[in-house]
């Protein structure tokens, strides 16, 4: 593993380089060097003090300076930041590139969205975020959007998509997975919007029943820890989303979706070739936070995407199939998108989807009470086993309110009664119905087997 002592001769050469070269430039300044490492990339600082100059400050900004401070040091890159000062940024390890193509993974993180490989490593999309992309035919679109439909079926969202030409999502595959079959009439696009209102209003009211301390939850995640019965989140997915904002209908209930859906476990992920600022107007476009463009025709479509003249620009000279420019919080990068097989997608699309209905906390709790406790859901006794696991009083007694709302620990018949975890529960924790027998005997510990989900 290289560390900075790694680079500190080539680092003092280049110290002297430096020097040497402004030199004869007939350039003069108090020089201090750094030696500093940020995402894997270990860099060389050289900051001058801007009081003590000699010579005129454009002398040393110029791009031919710059230009003879990488030749003489062989090529590396020299930047040039004056955002607090004036300094020459070294890139001393080699230039990381991207690859030309990354294989989508098999497996990944539920809730949460893959988009792809950047300098820094793989890139995930975490939680529900709304976003926004453009690229035109053959850049990567139409491949990321099926990558984002997969990762949606396997987290096990509700889908509602729409699609114009049904080619990117075929209605003869998909109308069968969706909550409603593929919209791609400006008349069925607005009637899935109105199933998609109702599903929220349905939510909304879901929420009001299990307010806690008389507060409906906050979200999704919070209802879902209250209630008997946990709701998937939802994604709209539409391609070629500007070809229907002619409709001020759909532009509206769209707009309305994307601004209060996040409560209610809504996402919306717009997609098209070409985009206009009259196509995301201002009221729309704040209420996405994620956006990413492919190659782009012309500079507009990349500047009203990313937010961004720079970036926008930029977009035109993606020539890479799957290489795009991402701004993820507030931050933008270059990034290899992953590249799905369409036989890899078939199979994808035709695999059942697997949903764990209890999360690691909730499984560790089962599984210490069946092995331990006979099945018996205590909370003290299971906080001060598990303390070490950095598993808290409050944490335990958590979990224990919801498996009670969800039927899933059965109610003492007395005082002096412990609950005690339902055959229900066990096997949703992977214990076999063998072991499920044993809870309901009140018998001994549980063999875990395969997780069995239903």
């Amino acid at each position: 593993m290289l560390t900075l002592g790694n680079y500190r001769a080539e680092a003092n050469h280049c110290a002297r380089t430096v020097i040497q070269t402004l030199t004869k430039r007939g350039l003069f300044a108090v020089l201090e060097f750094y030696l500093t490492e940020r995402n894997g990339l270990v860099w060389l600082a050289v900051i001058l003090d801007l009081s003590r100059l000699q010579g005129r400050l454009e002398g040393f900004v110029s791009a031919e300076t710059l230009h003879h401070l990488s030749t003489v040091l062989q090529g590396k890159k020299v930047f040039l930041s004056n955002s607090t000062g004036l300094r020459y940024m070294i890139l001393l390890t080699p230039v990381p590139r991207l690859p030309d193509s990354v294989p989508y993974p098999d497996l990944i993180d539920l809730n949460a969205i893959p988009l792809g490989v950047g300098l820094s490593g793989p890139i995930l999309v975490p939680g529900m975020r709304n976003m926004l992309i453009c690229g035109e035919p053959g850049s990567g679109k139409s491949n990321l959007l099926e990558g984002i439909l997969i990762a949606a079926l396997r987290s096990g969202m509700l889908l509602y998509l729409v699609d114009p030409d049904g080619i990117t999502f075929n209605p003869d595959v998909l109308n069968i997975l969706a909550a409603q079959p593929v919209a791609q009439s400006a008349q069925e696009f607005n009637a899935l919007l109105e199933k998609l209102t109702a599903e929220l209003l349905r939510r909304q009211s879901l929420y009001h029943s299990v307010s806690i301390d008389g507060q409906p939850p906050a979200n999704l995640e919070a209802y879902n820890r209250a209630a008997s019965q946990p709701l998937p989140p939802i994604l709209l997915l539409v391609d070629e989303a500007n070809s229907y904002f002619d409709h001020k209908d759909i532009l509206e209930k769209l707009t309305d979706l994307a601004r209060r859906g996040r409560k209610w476990g809504l996402a919306v992920v717009l997609a098209g070739h070409n985009w206009r600022a009259k196509d995301v107007p201002r009221a729309l476009s704040a209420m996405f936070p994620v956006r990413i463009s492919f190659r782009v025709a012309d500079d507009t479509s990349g500047v009203v995407v990313l937010g961004s003249r720079r970036w926008g620009k930029e977009a035109q000279h993606l020539r890479q199939p799957g290489r795009g420019i991402l701004l993820l919080d507030g931050q933008y990068r270059i990034f290899q998108a992953y590249y799905l097989q369409p036989e890899q997608a078939r199979a994808s699309l035709h695999q059942p989807v697997e949903i764990d209905p209890l999360d690691p906390l909730e499984k560790t709790l089962v599984s210490y009470a069946l092995q331990h406790l006979e099945g018996r859901f205590i909370v003290n006794r299971l906080a001060q086993s598990l303390a070490e696991q950095g598993i808290s009083h409050h944490q335990v007694q958590k979990v224990a309110e919801q498996f009670e709302r969800r039927g899933w620990l059965t109610k003492p018949g007395h005082a002096t009664d412990a609950r005690r975890i339902t055959p229900e529960l066990a096997l949703l924790a992977g214990f076999s119905r063998t072991g499920v027998q044993a809870v309901q005997e009140r018998t001994g510990s549980l063999q875990p087997v395969q997780a069995v989900h239903g």
